[in-house]
């Protein structure tokens, strides 16, 4: 695939929709809801396990916003940890945040988040709240046993894109002819509880699985569900959550989510 280059600083850009505006407008606002109101109490730590170059664009149209590491550099949080493994968009995130303000608050690390999340690196203790942004291109990004590792630290908020359609419903038939060996989306529910499924339409399918994934969490490991938000808005490829096992991060989520990205207020 081609490289695409920012027309502002001509740096690598991640290819995008329009759609994910909507997403950065939810975790913009999360994460300024969340250190005005939580700064005081914890330390708190912005990790971002997919981080890629700092901006996007929009190819059709040729706008450009800045990515997700950017959008949480506009809040006070005392650390950032940016992870990404692909060299380019190493670079381009580095010589991005190289003359910012908060460059030494900033830690890029250029390894599949995996990895880095096995290995220890990702492990806080009870003072520090950790607003974790999980935002895959695919299911296989982001297995059930990495999640898991995240979920441990005993104060996280987890910020998911669920790839609803793209990575499960559309993909349904593709792992139903495979009778043996481990898919992706084994390893995205932790299991192959999902044959039992195997007989449902393509869209029931996906809702399974996704509840599936949601229950682990509240479940097994204590967080709080909460409501998704499609995205794009009409024929949604993706769900955008949050998992906290505190009441209040559930709370910050409704109260943000009454205001999209087009300055709507939810109707009561």
């Amino acid at each position: 695939m081609p490289t695409i280059l920012s027309s502002a600083d001509g740096l690598p850009v991640r290819k995008s929709g329009e759609w994910a505006r909507r997403k950065h407008h939810f975790l913009n606002n999360y994460c300024g809801i969340t250190t005005v109101s939580m700064r005081k109490k914890f330390r708190l730590v912005y990790l971002d396990v997919m981080a890629g170059p700092g901006r996007c664009k929009i190819e059709e149209t040729n706008e450009e916003f800045p990515g997700s590491p950017l959008v949480a550099l506009d809040h006070d949080f005392a650390d950032y940890i940016f992870i990404e493994e692909d060299p380019e968009s190493v670079n381009a995130l580095k010589q991005r945040v190289a003359s910012h303000p908060k460059r030494n608050e900033i830690r890029i690390i250029p390894e599949n988040w995996i990895g880095v999340a096995e290995s220890g690196q990702l492990k806080f203790d009870a003072s520090t709240l950790v607003v974790a942004f999980v935002d895959p291109t695919g299911i296989s990004q982001v297995p059930l046993s990495a999640m898991k590792m995240l979920a441990k630290n005993p104060r996280i908020d987890l910020l998911v894109t669920i790839q609803y359609r793209l990575g499960i419903v559309w993909n349904a038939p593709q792992y139903r002819k495979a009778k043996s060996g481990q898919t992706a989306l084994d390893d995205f529910l932790g299991g192959q509880s999902w044959r039992e499924w195997e007989d449902k339409e393509a869209g029931e399918f996906g809702r399974l699985a996704v509840e599936h994934f949601c229950n682990k969490f509240q479940n097994e490991e204590g967080f709080i569900g909460t409501r998704h938000v499609p995205i794009p808005e009409s024929n949604p490829l993706y769900r955008f959550t949050l998992f906290s096992r505190n009441p209040l991060g559930k709370n910050f989520w409704l109260k943000i989510l009454k205001t999209d990205e087009k300055g709507q207020r939810e109707l009561l």
